[in-house]
């Protein structure tokens, strides 16, 4: 009777590539969790102004109010400020606005490795 008498599992290099890939997801997921954490902020005080506007407001008082919403969920990056990242124009047919988020994210990553991350979003607001 021939009976196998090998061993099975992983070995220790085995182990250790499998190691490394959790670790490298790990590192992944964990270096764009800010620049998401943020968008979500963001997002949501765009969608949340886009639903307030009232008629008549201009564009200029639409971003100063979001950059007042900004400044409580948080959202300190200079370069991320209404002026900069929002845009509101009429809509083609001039009964309500357009409200659109544009802008890129970065973070480094691993050495001279950068992720960048691109969010747009379009919102219509019907002023009140």
């Amino acid at each position: 009777m021939n009976s196998k008498q090998q061993q099975t599992g992983l070995t220790l290099i085995s182990w250790l590539i499998i190691l490394a890939l959790v670790a490298f997801v790990f590192w992944f997921c964990f270096s764009l969790f800010p620049i998401y954490y943020q968008y979500y902020a963001i997002n949501n005080v765009v969608r949340t102004t886009a639903q307030q506007v009232t008629a008549g407001e201009t564009a200029m008082q639409i971003q100063h109010s979001m950059d007042m919403k900004f400044t409580i969920n948080g959202v300190q990056d200079p370069a991320l400020t209404p002026e900069k990242v929002v845009s509101v124009a009429p809509s083609p047919n001039g009964t309500s606005l357009i409200i659109t988020l544009d802008y890129d994210a970065r973070t480094s990553f691993i050495g001279n490795v950068d992720l960048m991350v691109h969010f747009h979003n379009t919102y219509q607001a019907n002023p009140r």
